[in-house]
């Protein structure tokens, strides 16, 4: 037996063993310094009780935020103009599975008769009966930014597990720059039915209640990078008034059908314009609609897969529904093109692609309450 040749060969196992743990230190130190993915959604909570919420919105404050609406949206609309029309993007691939659930409600969402193809009608219209099943589907958005002033937007109820579920656009609950969940806007409150009535103490009615926001869910798309063509849509879970069991029993709520592209036909968009493309007859307060095809912005372009509508309606239907007939949404109003003076220049409005980003928001906002 070769004793030295043993020893060298102990020595060597030996060095060896002694090796590993600092070859395995040096590994976790190597996967520590990976940075972790980027979270895909920002999560809020609004703490404010939901009675002072719907204290806060005097007929003074509900005035000024339909007001500041037509400047919020023109500066909005401005950026976004900016950002859609020049830059080099990267293409998105979608990687989750298309999700469809129908609309709870017992009513096609068209206002019409027996129409098997909904016309187009790019010159909106007052919505028939707005205070009634499924036109109270869509309502009003109030909030209050981080300089203390008032807004407003559309949004619409849409279904999920917890039955209180808005949605709407990303830019009506959070201003899309980088602040996270501290970003999220306050007093926000959801009202269906919403219509102006001067004789009402704040100025609007609100037969089926007013709902204060309690969860808000946006993609990170929309709140770090402010990305109009991917990102600008949010959901946020609200709180029944007395008297009322949950916001899908009481008004009903629209479907979804998320994934499936930007190309629909026999569309139908609403909102609560405060103006218009050439029009002077929207005043914030009433609900109006189009009806059409939603087509690819720009086909054939992998980057933009923004829905594109034509519809005159303008500054405030941010967030409103656009849904087939059949009451699911595909896509969520978010901005129009300016001349860069605040003024709109086409009768056409764009929602964020509902591809992705939808569908984590959405199968998120579903387990919050």
């Amino acid at each position: 037996m070769n004793i030295r040749a043993t020893r060298r060969a102990t020595a060597a196992a030996l060095l060896s063993l002694a090796l590993l743990p600092a070859t395995l230190a040096t590994a976790t130190v190597a996967q520590a310094e990976t940075p972790l993915p980027k979270p895909k959604l920002t999560i809020g909570k609004q703490t404010t009780d939901p009675q002072k919420v719907r204290d806060y919105w005097t007929a003074e404050r509900v005035s000024s935020a339909v007001a500041n609406e037509k400047k919020d949206q023109a500066d909005f609309d401005k950026k976004a103009t900016s950002a859609t029309q020049g830059g080099e993007r990267k293409a998105v691939k979608q990687t989750l599975p298309a999700q469809s659930v129908p609309a709870v409600t017992g009513k096609t969402l068209a206002p019409l008769a027996t129409a098997s193809v909904v016309p187009e009608m790019p010159h909106a219209q007052p919505v028939p009966f707005p205070q009634s099943q499924p036109a109270v589907l869509v309502g009003k958005i109030l909030f209050t930014a981080k300089d203390g002033t008032t807004h407003g937007c559309s949004g619409s109820s849409i279904v999920t597990a917890n039955k209180n579920t808005v949605w709407t656009a990303g830019h009506c609950i959070h201003p899309g720059d980088g602040t996270g969940a501290e970003g999220f806007y306050k007093n926000i409150l959801f009202i269906p039915g919403y219509k102006k009535n001067d004789m009402a103490p704040k100025g609007y009615d609100a037969p089926w209640g007013e709902w204060a926001a309690n969860a808000k869910v946006a993609p990170t798309a929309w709140t770090a990078d402010e990305d109009y063509f991917w990102g600008d849509m949010a959901a946020f879970t609200v709180t029944p008034p007395s008297g009322y069991t949950n916001l899908t029993d009481s008004v009903g709520a629209f479907g979804y059908k998320f994934g499936s592209g930007p190309d629909w036909p026999d569309i139908i968009d609403s909102g609560f314009p405060g103006d218009g493309y050439q029009r002077t007859d929207m005043d914030g307060y009433t609900q109006f609609y189009c009806t059409g095809n939603a087509e690819d912005a720009t086909p054939f372009f992998p980057v933009d897969d923004r829905l594109k509508f034509d519809c005159d309606m303008g500054h405030g239907a941010s967030g409103g529904p656009m849904s087939t007939p059949e009451g699911q949404i595909v896509g969520a109003n978010s901005h129009g093109i300016d001349d860069g003076a605040g003024n709109i220049v086409e009768p056409v409005l764009y929602s964020s692609a509902h591809a992705d980003n939808a569908i984590d928001v959405i199968n998120r906002i579903g387990t919050l309450s």
